[in-house]
């Protein structure tokens, strides 16, 4: 996955019926779209998703500009109910 120094957004999606093989696709796309707006001066990057079985949720976790991130959403096919502003912590 790509990353770039800057603020964090996390995509909420419903996704009833989730699949592995889904969101491995979904990837692809994510990171077939982040390369045409690298391209553009648009840098995003994109940490990975998060799939939350029990309640049918997905969260892709994405750090840049928020206008940026809401393009990569609405062009890699993101059904996104929400795109949050998140912080996260790292263990060292």
């Amino acid at each position: 996955m790509t990353r770039t120094s800057g603020t964090q957004w996390v995509a909420e999606c419903f996704w009833p019926g989730v699949r592995e093989e889904d969101l491995r696709d979904l990837d692809r796309r994510i990171v077939g779209t982040l390369s045409e707006l690298a391209g553009r001066g648009k840098p995003v990057g994109y940490l990975g998703s998060l799939r939350i079985t029990d309640d049918d949720v997905v969260l892709f976790l994405f750090e840049g500009p928020v206008k940026s991130v809401q393009q990569v959403a609405e062009r890699a096919g993101i059904r996104a109910e929400r795109i949050l502003h998140c912080t996260r912590t790292t263990v060292h």
